[in-house]
């Protein structure tokens, strides 16, 4: 038993129990020497500290074992994320190669009367300075969404899921979103906005630079500078949201810069711990297309040789 040793810490006048006296303390119990019980404050300590982690307009409230006050800790500010994943991009060297790639899948969902149909294109684009842009895509995959909406495409009669699918090519599509080469353009927030809205022929400039935006993060061999003052450029636009924990198609969970409501909704998508994109997905539910996405696979400056062939092999 401690009971003694804690009355000669909290009371260090008294004097310390000798072997017999203890012997006769125990003695003197009901039952002799009966198991030790803790006090029961602990267990009602255990308990609040179990139910009081609440959230309180955006803040978690841990109680303080060692007074009756309540410390808290501030959430995560979506902004904070944002810019933290922006301020980690930026820091990126600025990679070397012969061509700057982009691969990713286009991806749709198009709802039929009685099912929904996924559909899955590879999509590599190669930019070069001497060369300009090539686009290869190809070939389309389709497939039911769900194995419920399978069951109802084989009720169907299993039709063709890919009518008027082509196979992959190679396309030269050179893009000017800027005056400047995308390598030039600013990594200032402001400088970059007011060098995209000289190319702007638009009533709404906000809903412009959001769309410009989008190609100059997936089509355009942007450096992680410009890219990171991108996402700062749409975040202060009055109609954009940033929003924490989104999903990209894939089920990648990221920091999201979204626009829009339903019926149509776009959402870009972005790595917390990079500032790399994920993706730029859209719904267009009113329209028979549940789902329509770029889901970034990979993305940078390479040696690799861009392809001569049209098609993939």
């Amino acid at each position: 038993m401690k009971e003694f040793q804690l009355i000669d810490e909290v009371m260090p006048g008294v004097p310390p129990a000798d072997h017999a006296r203890m012997a006769a303390a125990r003695a003197r119990m009901p039952g002799g020497a009966p198991r030790p019980r803790r006090p029961a404050w602990p267990k009602m300590v255990l308990a609040a500290v179990a139910v009081s982690v609440v959230m309180v307009g955006g803040f978690v409230a841990v109680p303080l074992l060692r007074g009756t006050g309540v410390e808290t800790a501030a959430m995560p500010d979506p902004r904070a994320v944002l810019d933290a994943a922006a301020d980690r991009l930026a820091a990126r060297p600025l990679g070397t190669g012969a061509w700057w790639r982009r691969e990713m899948e286009q991806v749709s969902r198009v709802k039929t009367p009685v099912y929904t149909v996924e559909k899955r294109v590879k999509d590599v684009l190669w930019a070069s300075p001497e060369h300009g842009y090539r686009t290869q895509r190809g070939p389309i995959f389709a497939k039911p969404l769900t194995p419920a909406d399978e069951q109802a495409w084989k009720k169907a009669g299993s039709p063709d899921l890919c009518d008027g699918c082509q196979m992959g090519k190679t396309y030269f599509t050179p893009l000017k979103l800027t005056h400047k080469p995308a390598t030039e353009l600013p990594t200032d927030p402001e400088a970059l906005k007011a060098e995209m809205l000289r190319a702007n022929t638009d009533d709404n400039p906000e809903a412009w630079l959001w769309g410009a935006s989008q190609w100059l993060l997936l089509d355009l061999e942007t450096t992680p500078g410009t890219r990171a003052a991108l996402y700062r450029v749409l975040a202060d636009l009055p109609g954009v949201r940033v929003e924490d924990n989104v999903t990209d198609i894939d089920g990648r969970t990221g920091i999201a810069l979204t626009y829009g409501n339903a019926p149509t909704r776009q959402e870009i998508i972005i790595d917390r711990a990079s500032g790399e994109l994920l993706a730029v997905q859209e719904e267009l539910s009113d329209k028979g297309k549940a789902f329509a996405a770029y889901v970034v696979k990979r993305l940078g400056w390479t040696d690799d040789p861009a392809p001569k062939e049209s098609r993939f092999s």
